[in-house]
């Protein structure tokens, strides 16, 4: 089973990161800081950051061709995710066209089936915590398939102020909480969508970098094509690449999981 499990970490890794937060938001500008009161730049990018947040969705399909290393093992593998929002995940993993790993996610649950070990099992989703180092939430799933900001929470109160540093702009935000979580929100000037994103746990001595290389137009939502994601922890340093070969938007999926009746519970 610790095949299997080393890729389920390695991805829960990178689409679990929560942001243990309450509904304050202070910014810390390290570049070139405008400052005012209210100006109408900074009101119109403040509901960019919303908008792009608040984009709407329900359904979403993804099969991507996945490359992982750590430092000490590299694997190719394919990743097949289906999501409704706020409501289950899918996700299958796959390696020679032979899927070896099952599982479905619910807001507080984690069930997953071992096809190589015939076995099959049960954890509530803070069991990852244990084994990541980072509390979990099942929504941050979404918003890195999709190109959203992570951790983002539209009651966030923002001091009117942001940072511009060549043709980029981003927000730099300390969200406190149980574990204070700084995150950064960065976009081209000339383009209404994020090209990277980096939350960082002082707490937790854990960094997570996502840069957004390519873009697919569905529907109304630019999808990103090519995500590079590098993250850095106590634990180990991982380097995954999620390229899609196919994705839908909106298009209702079937979200189960059906046990064999010949598995046995995972040891």
């Amino acid at each position: 089973m610790k095949i299997p499990f080393l890729i389920l970490n390695g991805i829960l890794c990178i689409i679990l990161i929560s942001c243990s937060r309450n509904n304050t938001a202070i910014f810390n500008p390290d570049a070139t800081e405008i400052t005012g009161e209210n100006t109408p730049s900074q009101l119109k990018y403040t509901s960019w950051v919303d908008s792009i947040h608040k984009q709407p969705w329900q359904w979403m399909y993804g099969k991507y061709s996945t490359n992982y290393t750590d430092g000490n093992r590299s694997f190719g593998f394919k990743t097949s995710i289906k999501c409704r929002k706020d409501s289950a995940l899918n996700a299958l993993i796959s390696v020679a066209s032979i899927p070896i790993f099952n599982s479905l996610a619910s807001p507080d649950s984690v069930y997953y089936i071992n096809k190589k070990d015939r076995c099959f099992g049960k954890q509530p989703i803070s069991f990852f915590e244990s084994l990541l180092g980072v509390e979990l939430s099942m929504q941050n799933i979404q918003e890195l398939f999709l190109g959203l900001p992570l951790g983002f929470k539209d009651s966030m109160k923002y001091v009117s102020k942001f940072n511009v540093k060549g043709d980029s702009i981003y927000v730099s935000a300390t969200l406190n909480g149980v574990k204070p979580i700084t995150c950064h929100y960065g976009s081209s000037v000339k383009s209404p969508r994020l090209t990277w994103q980096r939350i960082f746990s002082l707490e937790d001595s854990t960094e997570l970098n996502i840069q957004y290389d390519q873009w697919g137009k569905h529907g109304l939502m630019d999808i990103p094509s090519l995500i590079d994601v590098y993250i850095t922890s106590k634990k180990q340093n991982i380097h995954v690449i999620l390229t899609y070969e196919r994705f839908e938007l909106n298009s209702p999926q079937d979200i189960y999981l059906q046990i064999p009746d010949d598995y046995a519970p995972c040891k």
